[in-house]
């Protein structure tokens, strides 16, 4: 019995054509739930594929749809975050949502900067012209800011064997997580 007869009294259930016909329109209800599902994800930015594009014009962002769509994910929620006065914690966030970490931001306002803090990990972030570019928008233009990249140094990995790190290039060994 298909799930939309099931809604129906007993004694609608037992009728052949009623039946018929409940199962023919079952297969379009179930595609119609399907495509409204689809377009419901469209509307959050962390579930949209399609619609990004939609989402890029009207935050006026450049559409380019051969860059990775987590990257582009990304660019929108930067934008959307960066809506208002600029503050520390909106600086924080647009950080944030392009390093995949924890950001810690310095307001150090007798110099008109802000320093930028990767804490969550250890190296280079990625996406650090996108961030540039998201911070231009939202820094006033007479404020500018410092980025603060965590590296391992040779104090924090001196304690593994040297054999330990041979495999290791020194620019994998300083960004990595190794036990040190």
């Amino acid at each position: 019995m298909s799930n939309l007869l099931a809604r129906y009294p007993a004694y609608l259930q037992r009728g052949a054509e009623f039946a018929d016909i409940q199962q023919a329109l079952e297969t379009e209800v179930l595609a119609l739930r399907q495509a409204r599902d689809e377009t419901m994800e469209q509307l959050n930015v962390d579930t949209a594929t399609w619609s990004l594009k939609y989402w890029e014009q009207a935050l006026g962002i450049p559409v380019e749809i051969s860059k990775d769509i987590d990257l582009r994910r990304s660019r929108v929620k930067s934008k959307l975050r960066g809506a208002g006065v600029t503050t520390g914690d909106m600086i924080q966030n647009v950080a944030e949502s392009f390093s995949n970490g924890a950001v810690e931001v310095t307001e150090l306002s007798e110099q008109y900067r802000v320093a930028i803090k990767f804490v969550g990990n250890i190296g280079t972030p990625p996406n650090m012209d996108d961030l540039t570019a998201a911070l231009r928008e939202i820094m006033p233009a007479h404020l500018g800011w410092d980025y603060v990249i965590i590296y391992k140094t040779w104090d924090g990995v001196k304690k593994n064997a040297w054999n330990e790190l041979s495999a290791y290039t020194w620019q994998q060994v300083k960004e990595s997580d190794l036990n040190g």
